[in-house]
């Protein structure tokens, strides 16, 4: 154990979540106490652990920090200008507590019910939901981050999604940083019932804060023959520390789909888990991650199959210039008892500099014999040849470059189901990959 995570941990944990406020709920107070038992025996990774290895985080251990403002300014009209139009409902969390000000919530047009936490409690039905799916987090990836959640959110955005919802509705979670070296640490639970479909956008950026954490956790629940779009897009400051936890559970005929794209923080790490829980539920995830400057961008993915007939399909890329370090370990996992099962990964990784590095590490464990999986990974720079043909056609180095690297990322991006999202990411890619 390091020394330095200890008493970063011990700092941390003076804070009492929201059981203090919601302490009439016995069964809430017990979870976060039982986490923060769990935190206290087991202290925070460092790169003595495997898992952790590529990702340094004394820097963070090394920060003092602290509980943002409960009365924090926000700016509302930068917020409003970050909210997508295609949402039906822009749930906005304001260091990690739910803001109804800044909220637009569809007042139950649909089957699609979204609630803060204390709203949540007022609902019996939510309640049931609540003590039934919260933290129900199973397989690989769990870290003491996710622990650390646990026992500190004080908020959590409940999505409930109705049987039979066929219109893809959008819904925009908006979690805004603002305190300069805080932490805060949002919670998201989304159960899609049987048939349902909603496409979830999740979304992280900093105002006006700098040096802060985020250390955030999803849970999303499949019912049989749901769909399920999952955007989660991590923009936060270049100075922030930014910790994600998602864990999808997908049942039978069931599929999940999602773009994770990563573009910010000095510091970033998600683990993204993925497990089909019955027969014939599918997967597909596309990933993109952008390093630039001294930053570290660490993404670790699991995919479990643990019965027959599922199917998965990931593509993972990576630009990485400047001094940045990249990492992708993407484990695809295929139990005993998932014969048939279909499953494909492939990680491309791009170099825009000699300083800049990328470890990859694609994982098949396979413990079924009739199954077909792949997975491979490569690392190159720009084609010289492509450079050449384009200022041939008379665009200058710095632009041919910029067009060679939104060609590389847009396979990731181009089918985008959120179309705002696009020139969005685009800017961002421009931006970050000059040389």
């Amino acid at each position: 154990m390091s020394e330095q995570s200890i008493e970063f941990t011990a700092s941390l944990l003076k804070d009492n979540g929201a059981s203090l406020e919601l302490s009439q709920e016995q069964w809430l107070k017990e979870r976060q106490q039982e986490a923060r038992s769990q935190l206290e025996n087991h202290s925070l990774p460092t790169t003595a652990e495997e898992e952790w290895r590529f990702t340094d985080l004394t820097g963070l251990y090394k920060r003092t920090l602290s509980v943002p403002r409960a009365d924090a300014p926000v700016d509302a009209a930068v917020v409003r200008s970050l909210v997508i139009p295609e949402a039906l409902s822009s749930i906005v969390l304001v260091d990690g507590v739910y803001s109804p000000d800044m909220s637009s919530v569809d007042a139950g047009k649909t089957k699609i019910r979204v609630s803060d936490l204390k709203a949540a409690l007022q609902d019996e039905s939510l309640t049931s939901l609540l003590k039934d799916q919260l933290n129900k987090i199973d397989g690989d990836g769990i870290s003491a981050f996710g622990e650390m959640n646990t026992a500190l959110f004080k908020d959590i955005v409940v999505i409930h999604v109705g049987s039979g919802v066929q219109a893809f509705e959008t819904i925009h979670v908006l979690n805004v940083s603002t305190g300069k070296q805080t932490f805060n640490h949002p919670r998201l639970l989304l159960i899609a019932e049987k048939q349902a479909k909603v496409c979830l956008f999740e979304d992280y950026v900093g105002i006006g804060g700098f040096e802060y954490m985020t250390n955030s956790v999803s849970e999303l629940s499949l019912a049989a023959d749901s769909e399920v779009i999952h955007v989660k897009l991590q923009r936060d400051d270049d100075s922030a520390y930014h910790i994600a936890h998602t864990h999808v559970g997908v049942d039978s005929g069931a599929l999940y789909r999602n773009w994770s794209i990563s573009v910010g923080a000095a510091v970033s790490r998600h683990n993204l888990v993925t497990r089909q829980r019955q027969e014939g539920g599918s997967i597909k995830i596309k990933g993109l991650a952008l390093g630039h400057g001294k930053r570290i961008v660490d993404t670790h993915s699991c995919i479990e199959h643990t019965q027959p007939h599922g199917e998965s399909n990931q593509v993972h890329k990576t630009i990485a210039g400047g001094r940045s370090k990249v990492v992708f370990n993407g484990k695809v996992k295929v139990h005993k008892n998932a014969q048939q099962t279909n499953s494909s990964q492939q990680n491309r990784n791009l170099l825009l500099s000699a300083r800049a590095s990328v470890d990859a590490k694609p994982e098949l464990e396979i413990f079924a014999d009739d199954v077909k999986c792949a997975h491979g990974a490569t690392v190159g720079q720009v084609s010289e040849d492509e450079l050449f043909y384009l200022k041939t056609r008379g665009l200058d180095d710095a632009i041919a470059r910029n067009v060679l690297n939104y060609a590389f990322a847009k396979e990731v991006i181009d089918d985008l189901p959120i179309q705002s999202l696009g020139g969005v990411i685009e800017s961002y890619i421009k931006e970050q990959t000059k040389t």
